[in-house]
């Protein structure tokens, strides 16, 4: 089964993607495949990078958030944006459905989806169609003479 929202925490040893309503989840752990290299995001006297991101590892997490709309994608250090270029480079219909890029340290599950709920929650809101924000006139209103 997909959902609508997703929520990916990552680093550079392992990622949980998780897809879920306000009531139901599901949730799947990726490792990366070569989790004892050292990452390093400096540049080699040649201008060449001395780590590029696993690429192996960074196509399960998108596979892990197949048939998703939304994606909320959090966690520490510079894997996370590395993780989201490759959504938009690699698989674009996925890259055009992340909604945040946002710092999260090491928080357990059930933080990450509480957070990801009122996340998604509050962004829900503001694009609910028909939705007026209190106190603001509606396009059915005639205007003043």
């Amino acid at each position: 089964m997909t959902y609508y929202h997703s929520v990916v925490w990552i680093d550079h040893h392992k990622a949980t993607a998780w897809q879920f309503t306000s009531t139901d989840e599901q949730h799947k752990v990726v490792h990366a495949h070569d989790q004892h290299q050292k990452v390093h995001s400096r540049k080699s006297t040649h201008g060449d990078p001395k780590h590029t991101a696993d690429a192996k590892f960074f196509e399960e997490v998108a596979q892990a958030l197949a048939g998703t709309h939304e994606i909320l994608i959090i966690g520490p250090a510079q894997t996370k944006q590395e993780f989201a270029a490759f959504l938009k480079e690699k698989h674009a219909p996925l890259g055009k459905g992340i909604v945040a890029v946002e710092n999260a340290d090491h928080p357990s599950d059930a933080e990450v989806l509480a957070y990801a709920r009122r996340h998604f929650k509050a962004l829900d809101r503001m694009f609910t169609p028909g939705a007026a924000a209190p106190g603001a006139a509606t396009s059915d209103a005639s205007p003043a003479s």
